[in-house]
């Protein structure tokens, strides 16, 4: 496991105020394709993971930032994130665009998470204060509001937290804590809609937001498509 330390150094190293699409037109990730049709609606995407709910608050004020997002460039964007989907991922677990394909592994995926609860349980009431990084760019699939725990022990214990799952489901990848604004445009956009967007988003990096992740608000959750999240466990209750 990363140190606090480590953890603020790598995110440092790509999250920064200032968003740079580069010089060509952006064709966004090839990846994409399987989310979002070629009419810029969300596909069926099927799959489960581990969030933090928000308050309705912070869903709020992030749907404000979405809001100058699409009046700002709404052709670098697909269908609009209805805010209430508006979540931290604790931890992926498993995801396809055919149901089929992941069915077997998301039966089995709910039947070991609900062997963790009681490990859950000891971390009753357990909060955790994060603060905003900056909006950025996420692997040229979407715009995310990155976030760190504004101190070493709340990150001691977002981490203790994303070890218990990470037993159901090991990642290859480092965890980047964040909330899914919006995703691209299918097709992409050109250099003029790059820099109107860049600066849109560099207004935005000017504000910051704190939010109290709540093990209270903890669930296993399955999906349906990017805007069809639905809560099939609370973690913290038996």
């Amino acid at each position: 496991m990363e140190t606090y330390q480590e953890f603020l150094d790598r995110i440092n190293s790509f999250e920064k105020k200032e968003i740079d699409y580069g010089d060509k037109q952006f064709k966004g990730n090839p990846s994409l394709s399987q989310k979002i049709d070629k009419d810029n609606m969300f596909r069926n995407f099927y799959g489960d993971t581990i969030v933090f709910a928000l308050d309705d608050i912070i869903k709020e004020r992030l749907a404000e930032y979405v809001d100058l997002l699409y009046r700002s460039a709404p052709q670098c964007f697909c269908e609009r994130l209805v805010p209430n989907t508006f979540h931290v991922t604790l931890h992926d677990l498993s995801n396809s665009p055919t149901l089929r394909d992941v069915a077997e592994e998301l039966f089995e995926n709910e039947l070991k998470v609900i062997e963790k609860r009681e490990e859950i349980q000891k971390h009753e009431n357990t909060k955790i204060k994060m603060k905003s990084k900056y909006i950025f760019n996420m692997v040229d699939t979407s715009l995310v509001l990155g976030l760190y725990p504004s101190d070493e022990d709340g990150y001691c214990r977002l981490m203790e937290l994303y070890s218990i799952f990470d037993n159901v489901k090991r990642l290859s990848y480092p965890f980047t804590p964040h909330i899914t604004l919006a995703y691209y445009n299918i097709n992409g956009f050109d250099l003029q809609s790059a820099r109107i967007l860049e600066d849109a988003v560099s207004q935005l990096n000017n504000n910051e937001i704190e939010i109290e992740l709540s093990v209270n608000n903890l669930y296993y959750q399955k999906f349906k498509s990017m805007n069809d999240y639905i809560d099939i466990i609370n973690l913290n209750k038996l």
